[in-house]
């Protein structure tokens, strides 16, 4: 067996992997028995996980341990496999539950006067309370940074079970002020009620016939823009705050 061929087996393994995890996860949502289970038997898997997201060490004895915990039980009951892998989307619920629990943690401490520069990352060393400030600046910045990066994962994973790789997207997207408008238009059509996701995630491919019926374009046009009209549709519809923000509709 050749190189190409060990990295292909390899891959293979991986997907089905990950397909095996997605679906122990969503039989975990409908039954209480299989779900304490799976949180019992991926308890390791939920320490790295947690370890990994945060960018920091965690053992069971941490707060963060048992935040995370509690995060990936409401994954589960809130996990929907067209959103791409499971683990990909619990890392995200972690992350925004930790992140909220730093902010609960902040302004319980009423005496820890939090500087606005801190946010910015601009702390005086010499500075009395300067541990406390350094603390917020990094969980600030990783807030941003970690949103984002997630929120790319995750919406890798799923554009690619609709043929589109992430990084396409600034190829394919609309340059001028006209396509931009045109591309708005159409997102709208397809989000008016009731919205056309139905279709779109059935059939893995852009509801044409469905839009034209709703708005004058041509069919050049969507061909044209597909993968751009198909990610904006997947950020604005599903879990992607972050990246919603740079959607300019």
């Amino acid at each position: 067996m050749n190189m190409q061929e060990i990295k292909a087996s390899n891959e293979a393994e991986r997907r089905a992997e990950k397909q095996k995890q997605n679906e122990r996860a969503l039989e975990a949502a409908s039954d209480a028995e299989k779900k304490d289970a799976y949180l019992r038997e991926e308890q390791q898997h939920i320490l790295r996980l947690a370890g990994k997201v945060l960018h920091k060490s965690i053992t069971e004895s941490d707060d963060e341990w048992a935040i995370s915990l509690i995060a990936v039980s409401e994954a589960i009951d809130k996990y929907d496999a067209d959103k791409g892998d499971f683990w990909n989307y619990a890392a995200v619920v972690i992350k925004s539950r930790v992140t909220d629990w730093y902010r609960s943690q902040q302004k319980a401490n009423a005496e820890a006067i939090v500087r606005p520069e801190a946010f910015a990352g601009e702390i005086e060393q010499d500075a009395p309370d300067y541990e406390l400030q350094r603390q917020v600046s990094e969980s600030a910045q990783f807030t941003v940074d970690m949103t984002l990066k997630d929120e790319i994962e995750a919406l890798g994973e799923e554009l690619s079970q609709y043929g589109i790789g992430f990084f396409e997207l600034a190829e394919c997207s609309p340059k001028s002020q006209k396509t931009k408008k045109l591309c708005g238009e159409i997102v709208q059509a397809f989000l008016t009620p009731p919205p056309l996701t139905t279709e779109l995630k059935k059939t893995k491919c852009l509801p044409v016939k469905s839009i034209l019926s709703r708005k004058r374009v041509s069919k050049k046009a969507l061909d044209r823009y597909r993968k751009y009209l198909i990610s904006v549709i997947l950020i604005l519809t599903n879990d992607y705050p972050a990246l919603a923000e740079y959607i300019p509709y």
